[in-house]
């Protein structure tokens, strides 16, 4: 075995991913149609982008994405299966979604995981002619206030995510 890879299992299927290149992951390929090959060989999965910008793979005859395959790849206790559930989003520490190497995924709820949007935080309330400024903590609004100067409801804003957008 190569120890440049991490060898594991996804429904069934017996792959490996480089630990330094996670775009760089192989299926062992056992069979051929119905027939069974004499000696099997590691095939190269093609990595494809979606629409979001996302890397996906296949692993017939579902697709994953790639980051949440290298993230269970080297947390094999992880369920990778259930990504409904709130608890269970994986998380680009740097934002950048297209960087999938290990340091920089981290398991997170899907609230904190909303932390990272880059969103304004305020915005321009026609009714009282001023900023309006708000932040989202556990899933409702809350109110910081209205101003007069936009940069005062960004500042607002941001101060209020040093308070409520805290991941550990």
């Amino acid at each position: 075995m190569d120890d440049n890879f991490i060898y594991f299992s996804i429904d069934g299927r017996n792959l490996k991913i480089n630990k330094e290149n996670p775009d760089d992951i192989f299926m062992l390929k056992t069979h051929s149609g119905k027939y069974k090959m004499k000696t099997p060989r590691w095939n190269q999965i093609k990595v494809q982008t979606n629409e979001k910008g996302y890397k996906l793979i296949s692993i017939s005859p579902k697709q994953y994405k790639l980051h949440r395959v290298n993230y269970f790849a080297h947390n094999q206790d992880w369920d990778i299966y259930n990504s409904c559930i709130k608890t269970n989003s994986v998380d680009h520490i740097d934002i950048d979604i297209t960087n999938n190497n290990i340091v920089n995924l981290r398991v997170l709820t899907n609230q904190e995981n909303c932390f990272n949007r880059n969103c304004k935080g305020y915005y321009w309330h026609k009714q009282t002619q001023k900023w309006c400024a708000s932040i989202y903590v556990n899933y409702k609004r809350k109110h910081l206030g209205y101003f007069i100067l936009e940069e005062d409801a960004r500042q607002a804003y941001l101060e209020a995510k040093k308070i409520y957008h805290i991941i550990d």
